[in-house]
Formats: C-alpha cells, structure tokens, sequence
C-alpha cells in the first residue's frame, strides 16, 4: 500500500514569521505588561540538556485560537509569540492539520499555506500587537519588509512506520519539505533533502532544510521545533543587522568621498562619532544574538541546532556581519583621520597668526627707522 494515501494521525503545521522590532528588550518589564492579560512565561526547553545554554530566555505569550479557511479545508490555527531580548519578535502560528488528510493532500495543503497572503497579513498583525503593548514608538522602526519565514510539519507518528528513518523511504518527504508535491523531482535533489535527518531514538526524526523541516516526537514536546526557532531569529537578527550595516556604511562613504568640509566645520567630527557609536551599539547586539544560545555537546538538541544553522548558512551571515563591523570601524578610523588633520591645519593657522601679531609690529618700526 502506498503510505502516501493513508489517513494521517494527529499533527500540525507550524507557521513561523520573524521581524525585528528595535532595541533591546527589557523582558522582565515586559512580562508583567502581559501576565495582566495573556499567558506569559519565560521559555524553557522541557527536556533538560545540558549540552544546551540559553542565555536570557525569550517570553512566551499565547495570542489566541481561530479558524482559518484556505481553499476546501477550514484550518484550526492558536497564534503565539515569543519575545526575545535583542529585539525580535517571532510569532508562531500552529495550523492543526485536519483530521482524515492524506501526506499527498498535506503537501497540497503547504503550498496553499505558503501562498496564502492572509497568513502573512495574521502574523504581521499579531507583532504589531505584541510590539504596541512592549512599546507603541517601535511600530515607526520595524521594517516589515525584512522578516524570516520557515515551517515545520510535526507529528507524533505517521501511519506503517517502526523505525522513523523508513519514512524517508515509504514518504514522499523531499515533496513535502519542498512543497513540490507534482514535481518529479531529482536523485540529486531528494538525497540533498533526506542527507539532513537526524534521529535519537527509534521513534523520533527530524529532516531540516533551508526552509521548512519534517519532525517526529511520540511525545508532540515542541523541543526540537524550539531549537530551530533560535537558529531562525539568529539568523534574522544577522539579516537585519547586515543590511543596516550596508545603508550605514554606504552614507559613510558617500559623506567621506563629498569632502566638502571647511576647517571650521565639526561635520567630520559628528560622523566619526555616530560610526564609533553605531559601531558598539551592532557589535554588542550581534554578540548578544550569537550568546543568546550556545551548543556545548553533541547532545541530539546541540546537534538539530548545528544542523539548523548549517542550512540557514548562519556562518556565512556571520562572516558578513563581522566584515562590515570591521569596515565601519575603519571609516571611523578615516574620519578621526581627517579630524586630527583639520585640527592640526588650525592649530597651523593661530601659529601664523600668533607669530604675525608679534612680528609685525617689530617689521612696522624697523620700516619708520629706514624711511
């Protein structure tokens, strides 16, 4: 039988979008403003691991249940939220998947997710509520335009299945992690995919990709779908810090390539200063994003968030990020540079001037002796 076609279990699709919001956040202030209204609790992993630091855990906060109709199906979604203290936000939307669904139906039911712009519209909507109540300024500073997506199909079990690993075989899982569930897709392309399972025990599995993952936890505990979302707000918060770094250094440069700067100007001297500030305020807020979670072990979680970072090629963001932080201090260096430099002409100049005032009286009298 073609495992394909049967019913399955119980499951959910979980629908991740991430923006930036501004600032730190001071989450202890924060908790309070929503224990007045909402489910709000500081995030643990429920499994312990020790292979796992979390540095200054993300609140959590539930947003509510709805029901949500894409094409036939009349979705079942509960929005929630976690706030993380360098400023983002990541809301989860988790879409039950209805009962009697087939996998080939649940990969057709993705891609109708994916495309369907009223999810994106709920999930912006549940962040600008979340950010209204930290702080109604921040809703002037977000760019909406510059957010992370990701989705995880999670299930306790799935239907003729002993081993997890078997789902790779008996399971159309590239299609569904890819959302191409009419492609005939490549050898090259399912190896790629199925290359990226990792498995604990008999009864569990996680495939992660780029830009959703396949996961299986007899128990439903949201600890491996936890892991990735730190790695997806990592690499969010490094997308976003990268492409400030490329509006700040581009008017740097500009600014410096103008040199149209008198002497009597301090236009460098404010420059010099917002780079060396902008400088510190990045580089504090990149190393809290990278010590927001770190991996001590090679114990199944350190290794799901090894594997998620991977695929988001975190890295190379990283080594992006670190270039320009780099570079930006550098320009503060030119422009300190061209301080030192019209401040040296200055001084220059009241030497001339001071020697002036001296000698030119002595000049005057020895010219009244001569004439």
């Amino acid at each position: 039988m073609d495992c394909n076609l049967l019913p399955l279990p119980e499951g959910k699709i979980l629908y991740y979008r991430v923006w930036d919001i501004g600032d730190d956040i001071n989450l202890e202030t924060v908790q309070a403003v929503f224990e007045q209204e909402a489910n709000a609790q500081r995030f643990r992993l429920k499994r312990e691991s020790r292979a796992m630091i979390i540095n200054n855990a993300p609140l959590f906060v539930g947003l509510g249940l709805w029901q949500h109709r894409i094409g036939n199906y009349n979705l079942e979604i509960e929005a929630q939220s976690k706030i993380w203290y360098f400023g983002a936000v990541s809301i989860t939307l988790q879409i039950t998947i209805p009962a009697g669904l087939n996998f080939n139906q649940l990969i057709e039911l993705t891609s109708h997710i994916e495309l369907d712009p009223m999810l994106l519209s709920i999930a912006k909507q549940k962040c600008k509520e979340v950010a209204q109540k930290i702080d109604p300024k921040r809703l002037n500073s977000i760019e909406w335009e510059t957010y992370e997506t990701y989705e995880i199909y999670f299930f306790k079990s799935l239907p003729e299945i002993e081993d997890t690993l078997d789902v790779l075989k008996k399971y159309n899982v590239p299609g569904l992690i890819l959302s191409e569930g009419k492609e005939n897709l490549s050898e090259q392309i399912k190896i790629a995919v199925t290359d990226s399972a990792y498995q604990y025990n008999k009864n569990d599995l996680a495939i992660i990709d780029w830009n959703s993952a396949l996961v299986i936890d007899p128990h439903f505990l949201m600890d491996v779908p936890d892991v990735i979302e730190f790695a997806l707000c990592q690499l969010l918060e490094m997308r976003y810090y990268d492409d400030l770094l490329d509006q700040k250094l581009n008017t740097l440069y500009n600014a410096l390539e103008k040199k149209n700067s008198s002497i009597f100007s301090n236009h460098y001297q404010k420059i010099s200063q917002e780079a060396a500030q902008k400088y510190i305020e990045i580089s504090e807020t990149v190393e809290n994003v990278e010590n927001s979670m770190k991996v001590v072990g090679d114990f199944f979680f350190a290794k799901i968030f090894r594997a998620a970072s991977s695929k988001f090629r975190f890295k190379d963001w990283q080594e992006s990020v670190d270039k320009k932080l780099s570079n930006l201090a550098e320009v503060s260096k030119l422009y300190a540079g061209e301080i030192h430099e019209k401040r040296s002409q200055m001084l220059e100049i009241i030497v001339i001037i001071l020697i002036s005032v001296e000698v030119l009286p002595f000049l005057a009298g020895i010219i009244k002796k001569i004439f």
